[in-house]
């Protein structure tokens, strides 16, 4: 009866062990959010996956999904393994498919603080007549409006939110229904290349596509030259690397060590990326705080968006 029993143990651990090694695939798929040009993106996180599939023992295949609601749908399926997202995106995968977050990006700041919350700002041409958020309210029916992307946490939440605040919009309304023309660029280098082509007056983006280090990756000096920065609005979660449910715990860890490990000895192939050159682990829930607050704040119809 012992030996009987001490198999049936041993079946049973053996069992589990087989399950727990069949949650992990033999190749990893990491989504990177497309926030730029898709075939300079797309090289850039061919080599970051280059290098995580070596620290981690699995190869890694970077994927650029075409927009933002893709991402989502990728983890929510199990399509995608791992994802480097904004907060929007994530709080849907986290509804929808129970994703968590392994580590958020740490930025520099102007001043050279690292920190990992940023701003949502409002661009705009540099001679534009625009000087201020009250001006966009007062000539909101003449303008034509670029978001980066329905999505986007500083693209889309946080202005549609600061445009409620200040009056010009009501929670839930269509941002169409009081400017001249609405667009989403699907990036923020594509969103601001609008505003200097003279097809949009007003973008909204993130602050350190405009200012900061790595402000290049977006767009070129004399480029950014022709912008001028309207707005901010503050809290903005960094962007994060979040990961589907369904994976090991050892393979989350060595993942999480494998991105820590980057930022140390090689910022620069990190900051080829988005820009940002560290990552560092977080509260899940107060870093994305400031955008569920946002999304509440706005009552966004975002029901439909990871189904």
């Amino acid at each position: 009866m012992k030996a009987c029993a001490c198999l049936l143990v041993g079946l049973i651990v053996y069992a589990c062990t087989a399950a727990h090694a069949a949650a992990d695939p033999s190749e990893l798929v990491f989504i990177f959010q497309k926030q730029k040009d898709p075939a300079k993106i797309q090289a850039d996180a061919n080599k970051l996956a280059e290098f995580l599939g070596k620290e981690v023992g699995i190869p890694v295949k970077a994927v650029v999904p075409g927009d933002y609601s893709a991402s989502v749908q990728a983890l929510v399926s199990k399509k995608a393994d791992f994802a480097y997202v904004s907060a929007m995106p994530f709080l849907l995968a986290r509804r929808d498919g129970d994703a968590h977050i392994l580590l958020a990006e740490q930025r520099t700041d102007p001043t050279g603080k690292p920190r990992t919350e940023y701003d949502s700002i409002f661009v705009v041409a540099k001679d534009s007549p625009l000087k201020s958020v009250q001006d966009i309210v007062a000539s909101a029916k003449d303008l034509r409006v670029v978001f980066t992307s329905p999505t986007s946490t500083s693209g889309y939440i946080m202005a549609y939110a600061r445009l409620v605040n200040e009056g010009l919009l009501k929670p839930k309304q269509k941002p169409a229904d009081v400017f001249k023309s609405v667009d989403f660029g699907g990036g923020y280098t594509q969103a601001l290349e609008q505003v200097i082509a003279g097809r949009a007056d007003v973008c909204a983006v993130s602050d350190y596509t405009m200012e900061g280090p790595k402000a290049d990756v977006y767009l070129k000096p004399e480029e950014r030259a022709k912008l001028r920065i309207l707005a901010r609005t503050p809290g903005v979660p960094t962007h994060l690397v979040c990961a589907r449910s369904g994976l090991s715990d050892d393979i989350k860890g060595k993942m999480k060590a494998a991105l820590v490990k980057l930022g140390k000895d090689q910022p620069e192939l990190l900051a080829d990326v988005y820009g940002a050159p560290a990552f560092v682990e977080v509260d899940e829930d107060k870093h994305v705080a400031k955008a569920v607050e946002a999304i509440e704040f706005i009552g966004l119809p975002i029901e439909g968006l990871a189904k």
